[in-house]
């Protein structure tokens, strides 16, 4: 089994876990007021997305919920991991296929 290190998969759940940890700690900042959770909702969106299907149409996401809110940041970083592991894996390959073929 290959390894699923990369470094550019680790930039982008880093990144992708700043932005999360920023836009909670704004909700918290704005907390009460209308629509005070929707940047935090829209980060969330594949997490919601997938949970939604799962679940048969229907999931409550809030940032007053604090557990989903934890459970959408974990897998924005695991999908976020993943994109950079497939994209640094894929350039590695045509890079490889280039120098072979010239």
């Amino acid at each position: 089994m290959r390894r699923l290190r990369s470094w550019t998969g680790a930039v982008f759940a880093a990144l992708y876990g700043a932005l999360f940890v920023a836009l909670y700690i704004e909700y918290l900042a704005r907390a009460g007021t209308w629509f005070a959770d929707l940047p935090l909702t829209m980060v969330a969106l594949p997490f919601t997305l997938l949970m939604r299907s799962l679940s048969g149409g229907s999931y409550a996401f809030g940032g007053d919920m604090t557990l989903r809110v934890v459970s959408a940041g974990v897998f924005g970083c695991a999908l976020a991991y993943g994109a950079g592991w497939i994209l640094e894996k894929g350039a590695a390959a045509t890079l490889r296929g280039l120098r072979r073929g010239a």
